[in-house]
C-alpha cells in the first residue's frame, strides 16, 4: 500500500520511499502510455514522443496505469513518466502527492507548471524535469490531445490582480 501525507514523506508498505538519484539522461528509464486514440495523426504524435525519448534515454515501460507509473516513479523503479490525455485528474492526484513526497518533481510535459486539470502530466525524479520536458516539448501533439497550457499575458496577470 503506497501512503503519503503533505510534510510526512510517502511510504510503500510503511517503509520510506524515495525517487531515483538518476543524473544522467541516457541512463533514465521513462514509462508512458499509448492511451486510446488510434487516428493516424494521435497515433503519429504518440509515437513521435516515445521515439523521441528512446534516442536519448535508456528505455522505456508501459504498465497500464497512470498512476502506478507516478508511484514507479516516485519509488525508484522509474526515472520519468509521462502522459499526454489520461483521463481525469483522478488518474494523477492521490500519485502526485505520493511522488512529491518521495522527492519527485511533477511538470506540463511542455516543461510549464502542472495543473490536475489539464490531463497532461511529466512527473520525473529530482534531476531529470527540465530535460525530459525539453525533449517532450519539441515532440508533435495531435488534435485531439490536450495542448500545452499557454502562459499567462502579462495584461491578464495585471487585470486579474486588480479583480481580487
Amino acid at each position: 500500500l503506497f501512503a503519503a501525507a503533505k510534510g510526512n514523506g510517502a511510504s510503500l508498505n510503511d517503509k520510506p520511499i524515495q525517487v531515483s538519484g538518476t543524473t544522467e539522461l541516457k541512463a533514465g528509464l521513462f514509462a508512458t502510455e499509448v492511451g486510446t486514440l488510434r487516428t493516424p495523426e494521435t497515433v503519429a504524435a504518440v509515437m513521435d514522443r516515445i521515439q523521441t525519448l528512446t534516442s536519448s534515454m535508456r528505455s522505456v515501460r508501459c504498465c497500464g496505469s497512470c498512476a502506478l507509473n507516478l508511484v514507479g516513479v516516485a519509488c525508484g523503479r522509474l526515472d520519468a513518466f509521462y502522459e499526454i490525455g489520461f483521463g481525469g485528474c483522478w488518474d494523477v492526484a492521490a500519485g502526485v502527492c505520493i511522488l512529491r513526497e518521495a522527492g519527485g518533481q511533477v511538470l506540463d510535459p511542455a516543461g510549464g507548471p502542472w495543473d490536475v486539470m489539464s490531463r497532461r502530466v511529466l512527473a520525473t525524479n529530482a534531476h531529470l524535469g527540465p530535460a525530459v520536458a525539453q525533449l517532450l516539448a519539441g515532440c508533435k501533439t495531435s488534435s485531439e490531445e490536450p495542448a500545452a497550457p499557454t502562459p499567462p499575458t502579462a495584461a491578464a496577470v495585471n487585470s486579474s490582480s486588480h479583480q481580487q
